[in-house]
């Protein structure tokens, strides 16, 4: 896939968007067809796995089904979709994702978690333009919101401190957030709105 530097900029959206909104090190294949890097993999500690999935999570079964979404990222206003279902006997929460930007154009990506411990998540994002990453997720036991700090390589000015947060409204909506840390105190960079279709 070939991309423009507007529609690679939105790409990158697109992975931090959802965890994955983590940075992976690649950058799309360039106009040249020239492969991309190699994948920089983010390791996440190992814990033992819970046998149980995510068979009793009110987290998942709130998410499971179909979701729209919009927002905003570097200027652009851009449609979501998410479909999230249960695999493998409820061991791992899928999200199927789809983003469009504003010229039309589409970018999808996986997403597979899988619980390992209290409130800890290993993920791994999946991407159309074939970046593949495994991350760790943490559900805050006061607020309930689920997040991953990572630091993003892929910025114009270079490497940054980001996290991205999840929160969920209940079972017909959750608002994912995207924050810089260059400064004392975090700095909101996008706020995407999802309703249950």
């Amino acid at each position: 896939m070939n991309l423009s530097p507007t529609d690679s900029k939105l790409s990158r959206f697109a992975m931090l968007c959802c965890l994955a909104l983590l940075s992976t090190g690649c950058q799309p294949a360039s106009d040249s067809g020239a492969p991309a890097p190699p994948v920089q993999e983010v390791q996440a500690p190992s814990v033992q796995a819970n046998a149980q999935g995510f068979a009793d999570s009110t987290l998942a079964h709130q998410l499971l089904g179909s979701w729209e979404g919009s927002g905003q990222f570097d200027g652009n206003r851009l449609s979501l979709t998410r479909a999230w279902t249960l695999e493998l006997g409820g061991q791992f929460l899928k999200a199927d994702m789809l983003v469009t930007m504003p010229n039309g154009a589409t970018f999808g990506a996986l997403m597979y978690w899988k619980v390992v411990g209290e409130g800890e998540f290993e993920v791994i994002w999946m991407d159309g333009i074939g970046r593949i990453q495994k991350l760790r997720a943490v559900r805050d036991v006061t607020s309930g919101k689920v997040f991953s700090d990572f630091v993003d390589p892929l910025t114009e000015t270079g490497s940054e401190s980001r996290r991205w947060e999840f929160e969920s409204h209940g079972a017909d909506s959750y608002v994912e957030r995207l924050y810089r840390f260059s400064g004392p105190s975090p700095e909101l960079l996008a706020e995407w709105v999802f309703r249950r279709r």
